[in-house]
């Protein structure tokens, strides 16, 4: 079973990819596939780091946890 998101941290959401005809072709400086690429890598990373925040925080705290002595 998956550990739910922590409340403070929303998991990152991707950019809404463009439609087919919102690309010209004609080499725009500000072209919105290329935009978008950017976004997109973006968005991954931002996830990368987010999935790694959550596996810590679901992670069992066992650092400096002492293990229980054998009775005798």
């Amino acid at each position: 079973m998956p550990t739910p998101p922590l409340p403070h941290d929303p998991q990152p959401q991707p950019p809404n990819k463009p439609g087919n005809d919102e690309c010209c072709h004609s080499g725009c400086t500000f072209c919105v596939l290329e935009m978008y690429q950017e976004d997109l890598a973006a968005y991954e990373d931002a996830l990368r780091a987010w999935q790694q925040r959550q596996q810590a925080a679901a992670a069992p705290v066992t650092q400096g946890v002492k293990k229980p002595r054998k009775r005798a």
